[in-house]
């Protein structure tokens, strides 16, 4: 595989590749990384907010009974329910919303790792969530890992395949936490 091919396919150029080498993010790869961690960020922010509304709505339903008829109980069980089923409802809601809240807040570790070695392409199959109602929840489907080294990028294209060279030496630059490939280069030619 040529390097502009290289390049063209794991979208990258001559300065990202130096800035990985130096085991830095370039400006390009910061930002695109800042603004899908934003974008992460904000979807469990508003997932908590609609678990906190569901239960203040799951809440507002327990106790609707009781504010119609004026706060009269007419036994001590009525109380009992009520008060189990606010004890569940916020601490299974509010588990998620605390999670959700934590998780906006997170930071990933996007420091920029190095792996040097020899090309292997590993079929595997994963249990995925099916889409479809009907049927059963789960499917299995065939992937493909890229292992250099110690290290496996799950779920590569069919087309890199077809582009790099089984066995061939290659360096790949990624991020530590998502190991998503940054950059990568062409060492020696496999044996």
């Amino acid at each position: 595989m040529s390097n502009l091919e290289l390049r063209n396919y794991f979208e990258f150029d001559e300065g990202d590749l130096a800035a990985n080498r130096a085991g830095r993010l370039s400006e390009e790869q910061s930002l695109k990384i800042t603004e899908a961690e934003s974008g992460a960020n904000q979807i469990f922010f508003w997932a908590g907010v609609v678990f906190i509304l569901m239960a203040l709505a799951f809440s507002y339903g327990l106790f609707k009974p009781a504010v119609e008829v004026g706060w009269t109980i007419a036994s001590t069980s009525d109380l009992v329910d009520s008060a189990i089923g606010l004890v569940v409802i916020w601490g299974i809601l509010g588990f998620l919303a605390v999670g959700s809240f934590r998780l906006s807040k997170s930071k990933m570790d996007s420091s920029v790792q190095k792996v040097e070695g020899k090309v292997n392409f590993v079929k595997v199959e994963k249990r995925v969530p099916n889409s479809s109602s009907n049927g059963p929840k789960y499917r299995t489907e065939e992937q493909y890992e890229l292992r250099v080294g110690r290290i496996a990028f799950e779920d590569v294209e069919e087309e890199l395949l077809n582009t790099i060279e089984e066995g061939d030496t290659y360096a790949f630059y990624y991020t530590k936490d998502t190991k998503d490939i940054l950059s990568c280069e062409f060492i020696s030619k496999g044996k």
